[in-house]
């Protein structure tokens, strides 16, 4: 009777997926983050915020993130994103209004990171 007392908090955790089964549970069933293709780091300069999309030679934009007035933010851009894509462009567009900014064409199988400034 006393090992049951003893095991039964045991039993419970794993039956309502204690912090022991979830981390077992979690470890063995994810995957391994994506490859990068490229990191790509851009400097805002203007005084307006901006989304940023990444334009591959074929194919259409896709945004992949924002990046706040006269900050600095870094982005990672997957193999899929760019698979087949000889060179590919950034674009920034403010968030309102005004034209946007296009970046001269990159490499995406450079491997180093890419910086770009976008002017005020």
């Amino acid at each position: 009777m006393y090992w049951l007392l003893r095991t039964a908090p045991l039993f419970l955790s794993l039956a309502l997926g204690g912090p022991a089964l979830t981390a077992c549970a979690r470890g063995s069933g994810e995957s391994a983050a994506p490859e990068s293709g490229a990191t790509v780091r851009i400097e805002n300069r203007a005084s307006r915020p901006v989304d940023i999309y990444v334009r591959p030679s074929q194919g259409g934009a896709t945004r992949i993130g924002f990046v706040p007035a006269l900050e600095t933010a870094r982005f990672s851009l997957s193999r899929a994103l760019l698979a087949g894509a000889v060179s590919f462009r950034l674009e920034a567009r403010p968030i309102r209004g005004g034209g946007s900014f296009v970046s001269e064409p990159f490499d995406p199988g450079s491997g180093d990171e890419i910086f770009w400034s976008i002017p005020p």
